[in-house]
């Protein structure tokens, strides 16, 4: 009579082969990750001007980004920037590769930062007469191109002021780009829309704790305690006989 298998050896030998994780391609904290500039976020386009500065909510975080949408010009003639799109990404050109392990199509991914709006922020609150609410927006663009990406939009007004939200998009990483080509980088962003373009300069928004975290399917080769799974094996056949 054969003898089954021992059920426990049986999982912890797929456990060995198979192996799921989480890896982390860009993180910012405005303190000890990420650094701003260095590995994490920029410090934002003309509309969209962060600073690192002391956290000034009480909350206890160290350091976190001030988000300035109307920043002015040095000689203060009118705002830095002239487009209602502020912008928080990685340094330029803003791309970062996928883990060589992940599997496209398979693989998932998940955005998160935490968003403070003050009660005096610099944000049009009121949609009546600005056609819709300012917002707030994470995007993904696959391989860096626009059309096709992954996005997901809060309106300013949905966002009770004075608190920290820590908002996140999840999803599965694209197999494929807009274009039909494998998915092999991604370029994230942090999105402040001010739809009427007419912000005061100012703090619009604090942001902190931003991650970007993919999960990675590995099949590695057989390592000793793999083969070490297996000869217990071959020794309780051979014992069971």
């Amino acid at each position: 009579m054969k003898n089954p298998i021992n059920p426990i050896l049986l999982f912890l030998l797929i456990s060995s082969l198979v192996s799921h994780g989480a890896v982390t391609i860009l993180g910012d904290n405005w303190d000890d990750i990420g650094a701003g500039a260095t590995n994490g976020l920029g410090t934002g386009n003309n509309a969209a001007k962060t600073a690192s500065i002391a956290d000034p909510t009480g909350s206890g975080r160290g350091n976190v980004g001030a988000v300035d949408i109307g920043k002015l010009k040095a000689d203060g003639t009118g705002p830095l920037g002239t487009s209602p799109w502020g912008e928080l990404r990685a340094p330029w050109p803003g791309s970062i590769d996928l883990p060589a392990n992940s599997i496209a199509g398979t693989d998932t991914f998940t955005m998160q930062a935490d968003i403070y709006i003050p009660s005096n922020t610099t944000f049009d609150t009121d949609p009546t007469g600005n056609g819709a609410a300012d917002r707030f927006n994470m995007i993904l663009r696959w391989n860096g191109i626009n059309a096709g990406n992954n996005n997901k939009k809060w309106n300013w007004d949905s966002l009770a002021a004075d608190t920290w939200h820590t908002l996140s998009m999840t999803g599965t990483i694209k197999e494929l780009d807009n274009d039909g080509n494998p998915t092999v980088s991604v370029i994230p962003i942090f999105s402040f829309y001010d739809r009427s373009n007419n912000a005061a300069p100012g703090v619009a928004a604090y942001i902190d704790n931003v991650s970007i975290s993919v999960t990675t399917s590995v099949i590695p080769e057989p390592s000793v305690g793999v083969l070490g799974i297996l000869g217990s094996l071959l020794f309780l056949r051979r014992r069971r006989r």
